[in-house]
């Protein structure tokens, strides 16, 4: 009996401690399914594509090549002659790229925030407006380019016909490589600087067509965030700027933007990366769809850097290797650009 006696705590113990690390374990157990299908389709093709941009490859693994793809990479973006300065095929992708974010991102977040603004006050049929506003959204987005190609098609488009009936010259849109840039000094009478790479002339007014679209796409999701947003600002703050004497713009500056600091942080950080990885507006409307000179655009001035990757992964011989480089550096570029956004506009959002 003094041996049961002395055990019987022990066993307790023992007992005690298989429950807590029951307790402790198995929740763990019902993530592990959804933790097993992260880490096998979005960790696991990271380590995966960075192999594989080591190797010459195409239909299957070819030949070890280190780095080679990425020398390749910084080659095909900047390259010296004796005629000064040349920007090969990456860079002009690379170009079309930030040409397209930095066309999308902006715009869309200043629209979106103004109609937010309209469609939160008490209007007649504000239902409706707000419907038709999203609808572009959940619209596909290859039908939706197709119209679009469709409207700026240089022979029997709309917008052509749009232009004849103000007596403005018709333009080809979605054929016409030529930048933005030359295109306004010319109404003004200069011209590009013989020494300068013209692709720093800005956006092809091809490119300038698509930004159009991919403002008109996304637009309906920022504006539903931007609401839902502005339908969390208490309306009592509103009142107390108001006896203050604050009005209009004084409102939306001291009150509106700084509360609204997380939705407008959230919105940005997913805008630009939904523009650099954009792919089927640009392939669909430069080549894809029939409306350009192939995927690429009008001598290549909308190559972004996705529609990159596609021409060298399907396109090309043996190049699949680095193609995986050119995603690798992609990834790169995102989280480096999230990581900053994160460090320095981070520190300016008032989540209280």
């Amino acid at each position: 009996m003094a041996e049961l006696e002395l055990t019987r705590p022990q066993v307790s113990s023992r007992q005690q401690r298989r429950r807590n690390l029951r307790d402790r374990f198995t929740p763990y157990l019902y993530i592990l399914p959804a933790f097993a299908l992260v880490g096998l389709f979005e960790i696991w093709p990271i380590f995966f594509g960075f192999w594989m941009s080591l190797w010459r490859w195409g239909l299957q693994a070819e030949r070890f090549v280190g780095l080679e793809n990425y020398a390749r990479m910084v080659e095909e973006t900047l390259r010296f002659s004796e005629r000064g300065p040349v920007i090969g095929e990456m860079g002009r992708s690379l170009l079309a790229t930030l040409y397209y974010v930095i066309g999308t991102v902006p715009l869309t977040l200043v629209l979106a925030f103004f109609f937010a603004q309209l469609l939160m006050r008490p209007i007649a049929q504000r239902g409706l407006f707000r419907t038709i506003f999203f609808m572009p959204y959940v619209t596909s987005v290859v039908a939706a380019a197709l119209v679009f190609g469709w409207i700026f098609n240089s022979q029997i488009g709309i917008a052509n016909l749009l232009l004849e009936a103000l007596g403005l010259p018709r333009q080809s849109w979605l054929l016409d490589p030529e930048p933005i840039g030359i295109k306004l000094l010319e109404l003004f009478g200069l011209s590009w600087p013989g020494g300068w790479p013209i692709d720093l002339a800005g956006p092809s007014l091809a490119l300038v067509c698509i930004i159009l679209f991919s403002v008109w796409q996304s637009l309906g999701f920022s504006i539903v965030i931007f609401m839902a947003g502005l339908a969390n600002i208490p309306q009592e703050l509103y009142d107390a700027a108001k006896i203050d004497g604050a009005s209009g713009w004084r409102l939306t500056r001291y009150v509106t933007l700084p509360l609204l600091s997380p939705t407008t942080f959230f919105l940005l950080i997913v805008s630009i990366i939904y523009a650099f990885q954009s792919f089927t507006p640009v392939y669909v409307l430069s080549g894809g769809g029939g409306y350009g000179n192939g995927a690429g655009g009008p001598l290549d001035t909308t190559l972004v850097i996705t529609v990159y990757i596609v021409r060298n992964f399907y396109e090309r011989a043996s190049a699949v290797g680095y193609a995986a480089a050119v995603s690798f550096v992609l990834f790169a570029i995102l989280l480096i650009l999230t990581l900053i956004q994160f460090r320095i506009l981070g520190r300016r959002v008032h989540y209280n």
